[in-house]
């Protein structure tokens, strides 16, 4: 039976996301995947901790893997993607068998037997998981939720064992998961907080009638190990509690004009909360960038005030079901925890795939209410079979958004009109397609939204340069500079262009004109190879054959295997007649396989008098 459960989980799986696999990047795929050279060598990646903490870990060593297997061909990514989503289906209906299980006494009758697997199959169809699962940067969720689910279930398996090697074994399983979590995304901090739930509402409500004292529960050391395990976080994130909530403030990319600090973004993550459940109830209209103003106050808006008593009010639930009705009350407690995490601070105060684990407590504690107030089997499972058909659709169409950069920005930028950055990138999806006259439409609505908006500035002189307007591409990007002073792409981006100003100049013979063009290039960026070779190029077709060779030299420091400068350099020695130096670098450039003139090496062996 089964078997033919798994068939039926895989199956409709690959119903909904088999299209993702020819899905291209987007989003934050370029920073994770695209533009980084850290994934293309599993020895690369130890200088993006620089950059990132420590709980993106696992995720990126996954990115390693797919690019050590297709390079940059999305498919493997997205079919990672998915079996990691089929994996966290599969502990969910685990799970949820083993607290039907645990929790015994009325959510134990027959009728209940199949629900587990109703379960894990809304988990795996609901269009919530969408962001998680065809968005390929966004797998440090769904991994991390794989690494809760099992954290959680090898605990329950532990609880309930009775042999000591057996409770070793699977306590230990639960840590090394949760550390693995932990690795993966910042969620896994809240795995001793769950594991006290658990003990406070399956394995402490009802009273013992043994005459025979029952074991002291553990709350005290999984109180201490959670303690622990959040310093261990704050450590690999670099910072702690106060600065996170107190001392933290940076200007909100949901919402134009808002600026964040730790009080209005836990006062906004109530109204978030309500968002959250809506969406799991009605999903509809989904967005990958909401725009979401601040709440300034307990009550502007009055929805803030609202969703903090709808949490207070579900507290008051926990405690009132925990006894007669468990496994809504742990769903409901499920809920609040993995949703606790949110309450951290950062720039954007909401992302869909947040919902990706909180979801599973809600998908327990429906389905269990559901089954308290129908009690008929078939009209039960009729309305759990018609609700997964419905969400199956939804999925499948969600994920058309998730298609390109194109589609996923048009249905972002539609939804949230009064916001720069969709309608930036908008531009950008446009620009890589060739169309640059939508591009700049669209960037340039996003700076008429947003004046200070720097990325507009940057993606719009990138649209400049591709145009070969390099002097209004540099003006742009000098703007970019000038609002966010430690833009480094912007940098880059303006490095760049002044090099193919240089390089078009030098082409239509204009040296002195191209000359200060690349020395702005690698003033600006010193560490890019390219910017030496074509400076070299540049005083070799001026005839200043010395600072040519300073230049291949420096391009061979930063790459010693950069052939074509091997061959460059050795056409310079030719010049100045050191023909055992041109013949060592001749021979070094068919080494890494440049390609080589055979009429110079014929006139090279002439003059050096080699036949």
């Amino acid at each position: 039976m089964n078997t033919l459960r798994w068939l039926v989980l895989i199956l409709l799986g690959l119903a909904i996301y088999a299209q993702t696999f020819g899905f291209g990047f987007v989003f934050d795929d370029n920073f994770y995947i695209l533009d980084t050279s850290y994934i293309k060598s599993f020895d690369a990646i130890s200088p993006i901790w620089a950059i990132l903490p420590k709980t993106r870990l696992v995720g990126i060593y996954s990115f390693a893997w797919n690019y050590n297997i297709g390079q940059l061909d999305p498919r493997g990514y997205h079919i990672f993607n998915f079996l990691v989503h089929l994996l966290a289906a599969g502990l969910v209906w685990a799970l949820a068998a083993l607290l039907f299980k645990i929790a015994g006494g009325k959510s134990n009758k027959p009728l209940l037997q199949e629900l587990p697997f109703f379960i894990a199959l809304l988990f795996l169809v609901h269009p919530c998981q969408t962001q998680a699962v065809s968005y390929i940067s966004q797998r440090f969720e769904s991994m991390a939720a794989v690494f809760y689910l099992g954290s959680i279930y090898f605990y329950l398996r532990g609880r309930t064992a009775s042999l000591r090697a057996d409770k070793v074994f699977l306590f230990t399983c639960s840590v090394g998961f949760s550390l693995l979590g932990i690795l993966t995304k910042e969620t896994a901090v809240t795995i001793p907080l769950m594991i006290l739930a658990v003990e406070f509402i399956l394995f402490n409500r009802v009273p013992v009638k043994s005459k025979k004292s029952s074991p002291r529960q553990p709350y005290l050391l999984i109180s201490i190990l959670g303690v622990l395990f959040v310093l261990l976080l704050m450590k690999m994130v670099r910072t702690d509690f106060f600065n996170i909530y107190f001392h933290f403030s940076a200007p909100s990319e949901s919402h134009q004009g808002d600026m964040i600090t730790g009080g209005r973004y836990v006062l906004t993550q109530m109204r978030v909360f309500l968002t959250f459940l809506r969406l799991l109830i009605f999903p509809i209209n989904q967005n990958v960038d909401y725009d979401y103003p601040l709440s300034t106050g307990i009550l502007a808006p009055p929805l803030t005030l609202v969703g903090l008593c709808l949490i207070g009010f579900i507290i008051f639930l926990i405690f009132r079901l925990r006894k007669e009705w468990p496994l809504i009350a742990f769903g409901l407690a499920w809920i609040l925890i993995t949703f606790s995490i949110n309450t951290a601070p950062r720039v954007n105060v909401i992302f869909e795939h947040k919902l990706y684990l909180i979801s599973f407590g809600f998908f327990l504690a429906a389905v269990c209410a559901l089954s308290t107030v129908i009690k008929d089997r078939k009209i039960l499972f009729g309305i759990l079979i018609t609700l997964i058909a419905v969400l199956s659709l939804a999925s499948y169409n969600r994920n058309q958004v998730w298609k390109s950069e194109l589609t996923l920005w048009s249905d972002a930028a539609r939804k949230s009109p009064h916001k720069a950055r969709p309608y930036s990138s908008l531009g950008v999806a446009y620009g890589m397609q060739g169309d640059f006259v939508q591009a700049l439409q669209n960037i340039n609505k996003a700076i008429t939204i947003n004046p200070n908006y720097a990325q507009a500035y940057n993606n719009r002189g990138n649209t400049y340069s591709k145009l070969g307007n390099y002097t209004q591409a540099i003006l742009d990007l000098n703007k970019a500079i000038a609002i966010k002073p430690d833009y480094t792409q912007a940098y880059t981006n303006l490095s760049e262009v002044y090099d193919k100003r240089a390089t078009v100049s030098a082409q239509q013979g204009n040296f002195t004109q191209a000359m200060p063009d690349f020395n702005k290039a690698i003033e600006i960026n010193p560490g890019h190879a390219e910017f030496y070779v074509n400076r070299g190029t540049c005083y070799a077709q001026q005839g200043d054959l010395a600072q040519a060779l300073s230049d291949y030299g420096k391009v061979i420091a930063i790459n010693p295997d950069y052939a074509e400068v091997y061959y460059n350099r050795a056409v310079t020695y030719y010049q100045l007649k050191k023909y055992d130096r041109a013949w060592k670098d001749v021979h070094r450039a068919e080494e890494l396989g440049a390609a080589v003139n055979l009429k110079f090496i014929s006139v090279l062996r002439r003059v050096s008098g080699i036949e």
